[in-house]
């Protein structure tokens, strides 16, 4: 309460106050030799306040409006309804068993039936003292590294290192506002999930010539879902990312040249990756299983790359890269595809 303002007949004035509150919860544990998971929890929510007053000739003030708006963000747990996970019933199809056309509320309904449709094992919003903060409560994510596989019968005889990663990622956001008689309107809701990676495979290999040989494999696939309060549509994109890496290096070996034994390296690479997007849309007052195709592509790249280094003085590079574009679902883009290679040249001269 700022109290009377300096007199000023018919004068206008804005208060404006914001929040922002962040809570962040870790912790890590061993599952067995080698492996360890780590979770973590998060939750943040923000409130905006615009009040507008108005002034007399005596500095008394009276209200004239007040806007408050919102909002919510934090970690979820859904998991896509694949295979045996189809049985926690999560999902997409779920939120439309959710779905009531006719109630009074349309619009609480679908909000309610969204977010409770894609929260995998939703047992904390059916504790009864825990209802009225359910919203509040953050999910866990985690994370699962695995060491010393290398031990392990698969890759003993030609690994140095082998190691496994998974991690799991999602969350929750909302947007709302207050009318002028004190009614919460939720604006925005959106919920992602993924696993980036769903499978990650580092190897390190036993040396070979002298040298070192690496490779990396990383399977991730990633799902967004937007809420359209007033056209009723939720939105899908869908990423799914796959990488190849591998890596040769040799250091210190003698190459002569022009009667001169120079120290050189030498490393080769290749990377490769494949990138699908693709967007549906689905109409929950006309649902349709699979919704309605939107854009989409499909993006492959190969790159093998070579460097050499003359005694770190002279460094060449030798690289190619193929990129293609292939359209998916309903996307009209033409299909395509491009080549560069090229030749690097850097001179040290001190």
């Amino acid at each position: 309460d700022a109290g009377p303002r300096a007199p000023n007949p018919n004068g206008n004035f804005q208060d404006v106050f914001s929040q922002r509150n962040n809570l962040d919860f870790s912790t890590s544990r061993p599952l067995w030799k080698g492996a360890k998971i780590s979770l973590n929890w998060k939750v943040g929510w923000s409130i905006n306040k615009n009040t507008t007053l108005q002034s007399d000739q005596y500095g008394n003030i009276s209200v004239n409006n007040i806007s408050s708006t919102g909002s919510i963000s934090r970690t979820f747990f859904s998991l896509p309804p694949f295979l045996f996970l189809s049985s926690l019933k999560s999902g997409i199809n779920r939120v439309h068993e959710l779905y009531k056309p006719n109630a009074k509320n349309q619009t609480g309904n679908l909000s309610k039936a969204f977010v409770q449709g894609f929260e995998t094992l939703p047992f904390l919003s059916r504790i009864g003292f825990l209802k009225n903060f359910a919203n509040y409560i953050p999910r866990p994510n985690f994370r699962i590294s695995w060491n010393g596989l290398e031990k392990l019968p698969l890759f003993k005889h030609f690994a140095e290192r082998v190691s496994l990663e998974d991690a799991y990622t999602s969350n929750y956001t909302e947007g709302w506002s207050l009318t002028p008689d004190g009614t919460k309107l939720i604006q925005t809701q959106r919920i992602n999930y993924g696993f980036m990676p769903l499978l990650g495979l580092n190897i390190t290999f036993a040396r070979l010539w002298g040298g070192n040989l690496i490779s990396s494999i990383k399977y991730s696939t990633s799902s967004s879902f937007i809420l359209g309060i007033s056209t009723k549509n939720i939105t899908e994109s869908f990423t799914r990312n796959i990488g190849i890496t591998a890596g040769y290096s040799k250091s210190g070996f003698e190459l002569p040249l022009f009667g001169i034994s120079l120290k050189n390296d030498i490393e080769f690479s290749l990377s490769y990756t494949n990138l699908t997007n693709t967007t549906i849309i689905y109409n929950m007052t006309n649902f349709k299983k699979g919704g309605i195709p939107q854009d989409g592509s499909n993006r492959t790249t190969l790159e093998p790359r070579i460097r050499y280094t003359i005694s770190s003085k002279v460094t060449l590079t030798l690289f190619y890269k193929r990129s293609s574009v292939q359209p998916v679902g309903a996307s009209r883009i033409p299909p395509t595809s491009t080549s560069e290679a090229g030749l690097d040249v850097h001179i040290s001269i001190q």
